[in-house]
C-alpha cells in the first residue's frame, strides 16, 4: 500500500511539472503573438495596435449582459485614458460585423471597436469568460479582470497597473 501511495505521489508531481512547463510555453506564445496585433474595425478598416506603451483590451460579445452594462462606463473613462496616453480597444469576439454594428447603434461610443472574427486573439490570450479586460504594457499583460468593470474600477486599475 505504501509503494502505491508513493507511486501516485510521483505521478502527481510529474503531471504538475508537465503542466508548469506547458504553461510557460503558452505564456511565451502569447507574448510573441502580441508584438503586432492586427484586427478589422467595425467599418472594415485594418487596425494595427502599436504594442509599445500602455493599452487596454476589453473582450466582449453582444449576448453578454455584463458587457453591455460596462460599455457606458468605458465610454465615460475613455477621454481620461487618452489624456494619459492609454488606448482602449473593445474587441468583439467571433460575431458577424452586421450584428455588432446593429448592437452598437444603441451606444454613442468614441473608442475603437475591433473584431476578432475567428477568435485568434481570444485564443492567444486564453480568454474563457466575457467580459475580460486586459491591461497591457509594452505588449505584456500586467493585469487581467474577468467580469464587469465600472468607470471608477477601470480608472483605478489603470492607475495601479499602467
Amino acid at each position: 500500500m505504501k509503494k502505491g501511495t508513493q507511486l501516485a505521489l510521483v505521478i502527481v508531481l510529474i503531471l504538475a511539472l508537465c503542466y508548469a512547463i506547458a504553461s510557460n510555453v503558452t505564456n511565451s506564445r502569447v507574448v510573441a503573438e502580441t508584438e503586432n496585433i492586427q484586427l478589422l474595425s467595425t467599418s472594415a478598416e485594418q487596425i494595427t495596435i502599436d504594442t509599445n506603451g500602455s493599452y487596454i483590451l476589453n473582450f466582449w460579445a453582444t449576448y453578454c449582459p455584463p458587457c453591455e452594462r460596462e460599455m457606458p462606463a468605458f465610454e465615460a473613462a475613455y477621454a481620461t485614458l487618452q489624456a494619459q496616453n492609454i488606448e482602449l480597444f473593445a474587441v468583439n469576439v467571433e460575431e458577424p460585423t452586421k450584428l455588432v454594428n446593429r448592437y452598437l447603434a444603441q451606444f454613442n461610443l468614441s473608442f475603437p471597436i475591433l473584431l476578432d472574427r475567428n477568435g485568434e486573439l481570444k485564443k492567444a490570450y486564453e480568454i474563457l469568460t466575457l467580459p475580460t479586460t486586459l491591461f497591457l504594457k509594452d505588449g505584456k499583460v500586467v493585469h487581467t479582470v474577468k467580469g464587469e468593470l465600472t468607470e471608477q474600477e477601470l480608472l483605478t486599475l489603470t492607475k495601479n497597473f499602467l
